[in-house]
């Protein structure tokens, strides 16, 4: 037995010096690598593809088309959400990269998230928030989907900035490590709400309690509201605490 895994290391061996020596697969190795470093470049420091530039507040919006005054109210309902947050820091200074097309939206995203309505990246240090096609006019951001489309332009950059808020107050590893229920679910909750009406999600969950598809995010939502409003517990204890999440599941459910 030893000697068979001894010659199967052997062999192995072999073979990663053989594929280091060949020179088409050293070029598509760099060339992968290349890739990725300018892909994480792009994501770290995407200014340059964005004409248009304002800061106010707390904020800095970049657009790759002219910012109107609407932008400032858009602002405005998003600090007002933001400061109702116990863990709401004002050294946290989200950028803000508004991109007007769902195609370009999922280059940004690499297709992990690109149906979504806003996105940010917690495992680089930045505080970038990239938001899919959105109307400062209305107030409104927009999914390439079929349903359950649009929502509060105000509400998904309150969203994707409390993740920030999440990572400056607990640090990288424990936001990248804690259970999803909590991170998003604050994050909605201070958003105001998720993506679905309150009858809408409720119908969902009922009808199908062991699988979330389709309101995830709501029962999340719905989870941290109940512990924060209904059994009063501070924004730590919910992030230090250890929950019995099939037992608040399941209280939550039988109260709706």
């Amino acid at each position: 037995m030893k000697t068979t895994l001894t010659s199967a290391l052997t062999s192995y061996r072999e073979f990663r010096a053989a594929k280091a020596r060949n020179r088409p697969y050293r070029v598509v190795r760099s060339l992968i690598i290349s890739l990725v470093a300018a892909y994480l470049l792009l994501l770290s420091f995407p200014q340059v593809l964005f004409a248009h530039e304002v800061s106010y507040k707390n904020f800095t919006v970049y657009s790759r088309e002219p910012l109107d005054q609407n932008v400032y109210a858009v602002l405005d309902r998003v600090e007002t959400r933001l400061s109702a947050s116990t863990i709401n820091n004002q050294s946290v200074k989200p950028q803000i990269f508004l991109i007007h097309s769902h195609g370009f939206y999922k280059i940004v995203s690499l297709y992990l998230g690109g149906n979504s309505f806003g996105k940010g990246f917690p495992m680089l240090p930045t505080n970038n928030i990239f938001i899919n096609r959105s109307d400062l006019a209305t107030d409104l951001v927009f999914r390439n989907a079929a349903a359950d489309n649009q929502r509060s332009l105000s509400g998904v950059i309150a969203h994707e900035t409390t993740h920030l808020l999440i990572r400056k107050r607990f640090g990288y590893w424990k936001n990248l490590t804690m259970p999803v229920w909590k991170r998003e679910g604050y994050s909605e909750y201070v958003a105001g709400g998720s993506t679905l009406n309150h009858e809408t999600g409720v119908k969902l969950w009922k009808a199908n309690p062991k699988d979330g598809t389709g309101y995830q995010y709501f029962k999340y939502y719905m989870l941290v509201k109940h512990l924060l409003e209904d059994e009063k517990i501070c924004v730590d204890d919910l992030f230090n605490r250890d929950h019995d999440v099939q037992a608040l599941e399941a209280k939550v459910l039988s109260s709706l």
